[in-house]
C-alpha cells in the first residue's frame, strides 16, 4: 500500500542549492499539507480534482466485457481478447485489470485524506462556510463510495462481518503498509463517513453533480442489499422512490443519446471536454468500429417495443448480418464520446426494493417494481408478473436488472450477489455465437473469480497484505 499513498508531488523550477539548503527542505509528501491548501479555494479545487479523478471507465467496462453482456467485436484486433476470455491473474497487464480498480480508488482516497487534514487548518470566513462545509462533505461521501467498491469487488464475502475486506484508509502516511480490515470494519467506517457527509452538506444542497443526501441514502440503499439487511433497502428505496420519477420515452432518449435529460438520475458523473473518460471507447474504436459487440443473447431479450433497445444499440449496427455495435454512450461532441455516467439512476432504486421483497418473500411488492420499470420502457403495454418463490422472484429481478442496467457496471455483481440463489455464474449462448473459439461459455457460480485478486504490485510491496490474498489466486 505505501507506494500508494505517497502520490502528490509539486512542480518546481530548476534551481542550484547548498548543501545545506538541499538538508532543510521538507519530504515530498510533508509539503502537501503545509503548502498546497492554504484556503478554502485552495480546498476547493482539490475537490475538484478528487472527482475528476474519479475514474468508473474500469467498473463500466469490467462489468460487460468479461460477462455475458458482449461478445467479441467483428473489428477486434487482440484488444482485452485475454480478459474477455476471463483470465484474471494478480498481476494481469489488460487495460481493465484488477489493479485499475485498486489503484485509482486508494489514490483517491489518499487525495480524500490529505483534504480533510489540510481542511482542519483552515478557518473559513462566515461567508465561506456553507462552501467549507460542502467540500468536507463531498469528501467524506466520496470516501465512502470509494471503500464500498473496493469492498465490493476484493472483499471475500460481503455478508460476513468477519470476513476478510480491504483496508480501511483514513489517515495520510508514507509508511504505513496496512493489512485487510474485516468486512464490519470498513462497513462501520463507510457508515460514519456518510453520517459526517449528512451533517455538512448545507441544507437544500441537491446538485446531481456532486454527492447529495439522496447520494448518501441511495448508496446505503446498494450497501444494504449487498450485506443482505433486505429490511434496510426497503427502507432506503422509500425514502427516494417518492422524489424521482422514470423517465418517459423522450426523457429515456435524451438521457442517453444527448446528456440532456437528468428526470430519474439521483448522480450524474459529469464528463466535460478536456477531461473525459470516453466510455465509448471501452467498447468501439474512435471510427465506431466495434472491438465488443452486445452479445446476441442480451440483443434478443430486448422487445421490439422496448426503448431500451434503441438506446443500447448503435446506428452503425447491421442487425441482418449480426453486427451489433453498443451504443448506450454514443459520440456526440467533437467524435470525443463526451458523454456523462449516469451513476445512480432511480430506475436501479426501484429494482433493488423489488430484489429486497424477493428476498423477503414479498412477491407481489416485487413484481409490481419490475413492472414500473417495465412500464416505463416499453410502448406497449407489459404483461402481468408474478411470481411464486424465491429464486423465481429473483432471478425474474436480475434479469430486468440486465436489460435496465446494461453497460452501466452491474452485471458481474449482479450475478455475483445472487449466484448462491440461482446457482449460475456467467453463461454465454454457444448457439447464438456468444463464445466462438477460445472464449469460455461458462463461469462457474463455485468460481474464485467472483472476487478480484489483490494487484501483485501491493503484494510485492506490502508485507502485511501479502498473505491475504484472495483464495485461488
Amino acid at each position: 500500500m505505501k507506494k500508494y499513498l505517497v502520490i502528490l508531488t509539486l512542480s518546481v523550477a530548476t534551481v542550484f542549492v547548498s548543501c545545506s539548503d538541499q538538508l532543510d527542505r521538507f519530504p515530498v509528501d510533508q509539503l502537501v499539507e503545509d503548502t498546497a491548501y492554504n484556503t478554502v479555494s485552495d480546498l476547493q479545487f482539490g475537490l475538484n480534482g478528487v472527482i475528476g479523478n474519479y475514474n468508473y471507465n474500469y467498473i463500466i467496462g469490467f462489468n460487460s466485457i468479461f460477462t455475458d453482456n458482449t461478445r467479441l467485436g467483428v473489428d477486434n484486433g487482440g484488444q482485452e481478447v485475454g480478459y474477455h476470455n476471463q483470465i484474471l491473474n494478480a498481476d494481469y497487464p489488460a487495460l481493465n485489470g484488477s489493479a485499475v480498480l485498486w489503484n485509482n480508488r486508494y489514490s483517491g482516497i489518499n487525495d480524500m485524506n490529505r483534504l480533510i487534514v489540510a481542511a482542519s487548518s483552515i478557518t473559513p470566513s462566515a461567508e465561506e462556510a456553507d462552501t467549507y462545509n460542502n467540500i468536507l462533505a463531498q469528501t467524506y461521501a466520496f470516501r465512502a463510495l470509494a471503500h464500498y467498491e473496493l469492498l465490493l469487488y476484493y472483499a471475500l464475502d460481503m455478508t460476513d462481518e468477519s470476513a476478510l475486506g480491504v483496508p480501511y484508509v483514513d489517515y495520510v502516511s508514507a509508511s504505513e503498509t496496512p493489512g485487510r480490515d474485516t468486512v464490519g470494519t470498513v462497513l462501520a467506517g463507510i457508515q460514519s463517513d456518510l453520517d459526517a457527509a449528512l451533517a455538512l452538506f448545507p441544507s437544500g444542497f441537491s446538485d446531481i453533480n456532486f454527492a447529495t443526501p439522496d447520494f448518501v441514502t441511495f448508496l446505503r440503499a446498494r450497501i444494504a442489499l449487498e450485506t443482505g439487511n433486505n429490511l434496510q433497502a426497503i427502507g432506503y428505496c422509500n425514502d427516494l422512490i417518492p422524489n424521482y420519477p422514470l423517465a418517459d420515452f423522450s426523457q429515456y432518449i435524451g438521457m442517453f443519446n444527448e446528456d440532456a435529460d437528468k428526470t430519474e438520475v439521483v448522480w450524474n458523473y459529469d464528463n466535460v471536454q478536456g477531461a473525459d473518460y470516453g466510455i465509448n471507447f471501452l467498447w468501439n474504436f474512435s471510427g465506431q468500429g466495434p472491438k465488443f459487440e452486445i452479445s446476441r443473447e442480451l440483443f434478443n431479450l430486448y422487445d421490439d417495443a422496448d426503448i431500451r433497445k434503441t438506446v443500447v444499440l448503435d446506428p452503425a449496427s447491421d442487425v441482418d448480418e449480426d453486427r451489433l455495435v453498443i451504443g448506450k454512450y454514443p459520440i456526440n461532441a467533437d467524435t470525443q464520446a463526451i458523454n456523462d455516467f449516469k451513476a445512480m439512476r432511480i430506475s436501479e432504486i426501484y429494482l433493488i426494493r423489488a430484489e429486497a421483497y424477493a428476498k423477503t418473500s414479498q412477491f407481489g411488492l416485487a413484481a409490481a417494481d419490475v413492472l414500473a420499470v417495465r412500464t416505463a420502457r416499453l410502448i406497449t403495454t407489459p404483461d402481468a408478473i408474478e411470481y411464486d418463490n424465491v429464486a423465481e422472484a429473483v432471478e425474474g429481478v436480475i434479469a430486468e436488472r440486465r436489460l435496465e442496467l446494461s453497460f452501466e457496471g452491474h452485471r458481474y455483481t449482479d450475478i455475483k450477489r445472487v449466484r448462491s440463489i440461482t446457482n449460475d455464474g456467467i453463461l454465454r449462448s454457444e448457439d447464438l455465437g456468444d463464445c466462438e473459439g477460445a472464449t469460455p461459455c461458462t463461469l462457474p457460480a463455485s468460481s474464485n473469480k467472483f472476487i478480484l485478486p489483490i494487484p501483485q504490485g501491493e503484494i510485492n510491496g506490502n508485507p502485511v497484505i501479502s498473505g491475504q490474498q484472495a483464495p485461488g489466486y
